[in-house]
Protein backbone atom coordinates (compact mmCIF):
# COMPACT_ATOMS: atom_id res chain seq x y z
CA UNK A 1 0.00 0.00 0.00
CA UNK A 2 1.63 3.40 -1.09
CA UNK A 3 1.59 5.94 0.82
CA UNK A 4 3.13 9.74 1.51
CA UNK A 5 3.90 12.09 4.16
CA UNK A 6 2.63 15.54 3.98
CA UNK A 7 4.11 18.39 6.41
CA UNK A 8 0.72 20.50 7.91
CA UNK A 9 1.38 23.47 6.10
CA UNK A 10 -0.73 26.23 4.45
CA UNK A 11 1.40 25.56 1.55
CA UNK A 12 0.67 21.73 0.99
CA UNK A 13 -2.73 21.63 2.39
CA UNK A 14 -4.68 21.34 -1.15
CA UNK A 15 -2.62 18.09 -1.63
CA UNK A 16 -4.12 16.93 1.54
CA UNK A 17 -7.67 18.07 0.85
CA UNK A 18 -7.93 16.77 -2.91
CA UNK A 19 -6.83 13.86 -1.72
CA UNK A 20 -9.65 13.43 0.60
CA UNK A 21 -12.52 14.54 -2.67
CA UNK A 22 -14.64 10.97 -2.85
CA UNK A 23 -12.97 7.89 -5.09
CA UNK A 24 -9.36 9.62 -4.26
CA UNK A 25 -7.07 8.87 -1.70
CA UNK A 26 -7.32 8.08 2.19
CA UNK A 27 -6.32 10.57 4.35
CA UNK A 28 -5.11 10.67 8.13
CA UNK A 29 -3.92 13.23 10.17
CA UNK A 30 -1.08 11.79 12.00
CA UNK A 31 -1.30 14.19 14.92
CA UNK A 32 2.68 15.01 14.84
CA UNK A 33 2.50 17.72 12.34
CA UNK A 34 1.87 15.72 9.39
CA UNK A 35 -0.93 13.62 7.38
CA UNK A 36 -0.49 10.31 6.12
CA UNK A 37 -2.07 10.18 2.52
CA UNK A 38 -2.67 6.16 1.25
CA UNK A 39 -3.91 4.24 -1.54
CA UNK A 40 -4.15 0.21 -1.96
CA UNK A 41 -2.81 0.42 -5.43
CA UNK A 42 -0.95 3.76 -6.43
CA UNK A 43 -1.08 7.47 -5.90
CA UNK A 44 -1.25 9.34 -8.34
CA UNK A 45 -0.79 13.59 -7.80
CA UNK A 46 -1.38 15.90 -11.04
CA UNK A 47 0.96 19.89 -9.95
CA UNK A 48 -2.03 21.93 -12.29
CA UNK A 49 -5.37 20.17 -10.94
CA UNK A 50 -3.50 20.94 -7.17
CA UNK A 51 -2.59 25.10 -8.26
CA UNK A 52 0.75 24.23 -7.15
CA UNK A 53 3.79 26.26 -8.19
CA UNK A 54 6.97 24.17 -9.55
CA UNK A 55 8.80 24.98 -6.32
CA UNK A 56 6.10 24.14 -3.66
CA UNK A 57 5.74 21.03 -5.69
CA UNK A 58 8.97 19.50 -5.65
CA UNK A 59 8.93 20.03 -1.96
CA UNK A 60 5.80 18.41 -1.35
CA UNK A 61 6.79 15.36 -1.47
CA UNK A 62 9.79 15.34 0.89
CA UNK A 63 8.10 14.33 4.15
CA UNK A 64 8.55 10.85 3.09
CA UNK A 65 7.07 7.96 1.57
CA UNK A 66 6.56 4.30 1.65
CA UNK A 67 6.97 2.42 -1.88
CA UNK A 68 8.37 3.49 -4.88
CA UNK A 69 8.38 6.60 -7.37
CA UNK A 70 7.40 5.46 -10.89
CA UNK A 71 6.73 8.91 -12.39
CA UNK A 72 8.14 12.26 -11.19
CA UNK A 73 8.11 14.87 -13.65
CA UNK A 74 6.79 18.92 -13.55
CA UNK A 75 3.21 17.68 -13.71
CA UNK A 76 2.48 14.55 -12.29
CA UNK A 77 3.43 11.94 -9.79
CA UNK A 78 2.94 8.80 -9.11
CA UNK A 79 3.86 6.27 -6.39
CA UNK A 80 3.04 2.33 -6.43
CA UNK A 81 3.24 -0.55 -3.42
Amino acid sequence: MPAIYVLDVPEFRALVQGSKEPGRHRVTNLGNGYYRVEADDELVFNRKELGFKPAVWYGAFTGGLDGKIVQFDRDTVRIVA
